[in-house]
């Protein structure tokens, strides 16, 4: 039984070192771009994504509008 919880910690341990190797060169390549190209790339994932942008937008206001009327009480 400790063999499997081993190889499971092993293989979490290969996955966050993924991960992690993929977020620093996602952000490598970010710190290379300027702010124009960065607001471009911007534009034009929300431009094919507007059922995410719409469904972000309402649940936005929808937290906002709960979080308001509480602080009124």
């Amino acid at each position: 039984m400790a063999q499997v919880f081993s190889s499971m910690g092993e293989a979490a341990d290969r996955k966050m070192n993924d991960l992690a190797d993929a977020s620093r060169q996602k952000f490598d390549r970010f710190k290379s771009k300027s702010l124009e190209e960065v607001l471009s790339d911007c534009g034009a994932w929300m431009r094919s994504n507007t059922g995410r942008m719409v469904i972000g937008a309402i649940a936005t206001a929808l937290l906002a509008s709960i979080f308001l009327r509480r602080s009124k009480d």
